[in-house]
């Protein structure tokens, strides 16, 4: 979990602020009914106020968000998406930190946030757009779904790993048994089942090697492949440019070899990454096309 960064939706905002007319200049703030105003000139309303823990600087929160211009031109909505963030201190007086560290786990709130202190300051654009001014605000509408401590994230991510490979545990056995795959594993964990032994060169550390594969969940479901797109990947071997089962696999083929390599999540995409889960072992056929 990174600490709060709005430049995660930098991308999102220069594209708002920059390139589309969505967000427009007000004239006048007016009034907004039903909302306190704290000492630093932060509004916000509370929609549903617990008694629970109340998060505070330093604290690790998961929220749910969406914010629009004080004209209900939305800017973001996560769509029930949760975000984590740190809470830091604030970088101005009623900024977006400040209006999270008001908050307790279980409360939705909606604050009133000058827009051009949240574009240059929490979202660090280099320049405001000509149609924001000092009357321009952004509501943000959040619902705090977490507050946790440091010490209690890391517990939590601890759980998590031991739970997440004491599954991957579980999973890799079944598919070994029901494969009746007989070879033992590498020291590393890695499976390589050959298929049909190269006649050609050694693939080594330091040559380009190109490949042809299929990548599979072990139920199956193929999640990539190199010959639905009808090109090899080429890559160095050893240099860590593709994932580290690969590096391993690989180097025991030589040109025009066929082999299945059964990969833990240590030696792939361990605690996840797009399309594949946190400690999920993978299975790929690779066939060695060439070596230079």
């Amino acid at each position: 979990m990174n600490t709060i960064d709005w430049k995660k939706w930098r991308v999102v905002l220069i594209s708002i602020a920059f390139g589309s007319s969505i967000l427009t200049s007000c004239s006048y703030f007016g009034d907004y009914p039903g909302f306190k105003e704290g000492d630093s000139g932060l509004l916000y309303k509370f929609h549903e106020k617990t008694n629970n823990r109340k998060a505070e600087i330093g604290d690790f929160i998961t929220i749910e968000m969406r914010y629009k211009t004080n004209e209900d031109s939305l800017l973001f909505d996560g769509n029930g998406e949760t975000i984590p963030l740190e809470i830091v201190e604030p970088l101005f007086a009623g900024d977006i930190n400040e209006a999270l560290a008001m908050m307790s786990k279980g409360d939705s709130a909606t604050f009133v946030i000058r827009a051009d202190s949240f574009l240059l300051k929490n979202a660090r654009l280099s320049r405001l757009p000509d149609f924001i001014d000092e009357d321009s605000r952004i509501l943000f509408d959040i619902r705090m779904i977490n507050v946790q401590s440091l010490e209690e994230l890391e517990m939590e991510k601890e759980k998590m790993r031991i739970d997440g490979l004491k599954k991957e545990e579980a999973e890799l056995n079944v598919f070994i048994l029901e494969n009746n795959i007989s070879v033992n594993p590498e020291i590393s964990g890695l499976y390589f089942v050959s298929i049909r032994k190269g006649k050609g060169p050694q693939a080594e550390v330091g040559h380009y090697v190109s490949v042809h594969y299929n990548g599979k969940f072990l139920d199956g479901t193929l999640f990539d492949s190199s010959y639905d797109r009808g090109r090899p990947i080429d890559f160095e071997l050893g240099k860590g440019q593709v994932i580290a089962g690969w590096d391993e696999g690989i180097a025991k083929m030589k040109k025009g070899g066929k082999a299945l390599l059964l990969i833990p999540s240590d030696l792939g995409y361990g605690t996840g990454r797009g399309q594949i889960p946190p400690y999920t072992p993978l299975v790929f056929e690779v066939e060695l096309i060439d070596v230079k």
